[in-house]
């Protein structure tokens, strides 16, 4: 077994043991661990698997297997991009309604201290008329 197939197995293994560890200690969640489990268990068979890269590459008409390997690269680091670009929006809008409610719960609590401190002091002039 050449060693560069070696290699990827040894790191592809020691990915998806880190990801398995990670969601093990709730650092990972499983919407991200799932997809690199997918990509860890993608490259064990890619390394494992003699000729699987080339055959790959000749199926989808790439000329070198190391050019058709970067291209899924590529590709997958492109769905993480996107996907964390979509949890970014998402959170953002989450947290500009959070600023908006919390904005409109200190106008209320404003509100209700002024109103409390007229009945304060209607309550102690009422005390000191009589």
């Amino acid at each position: 077994m050449p060693e560069w197939r070696l290699l990827s197995i040894v790191l592809a293994v020691l990915v998806l043991v880190i990801v398995v560890e990670m969601m093990r200690r709730r650092k990972l969640r499983e919407k991200y661990a799932a997809m690199w489990l997918f990509v860890g268990l993608g490259v064990v068979l890619l390394g494992a698997v003699p000729g699987l890269p080339s055959w790959l590459a000749g199926l989808t008409g790439v000329q070198l297997a190391a050019n058709f390997l970067f291209a899924v690269a590529a590709v997958v680091l492109l769905f993480v991009v996107l996907q964390l670009s979509s949890e970014v929006g998402h959170l953002e809008e989450e947290v500009r309604t959070t600023v908006e409610e919390i904005a409109l719960l200190r106008c209320e609590l404003e509100d209700a201290r002024h109103e409390l401190d007229k009945r304060l002091a209607a309550a102690e002039d009422r005390l000191q008329r009589s």
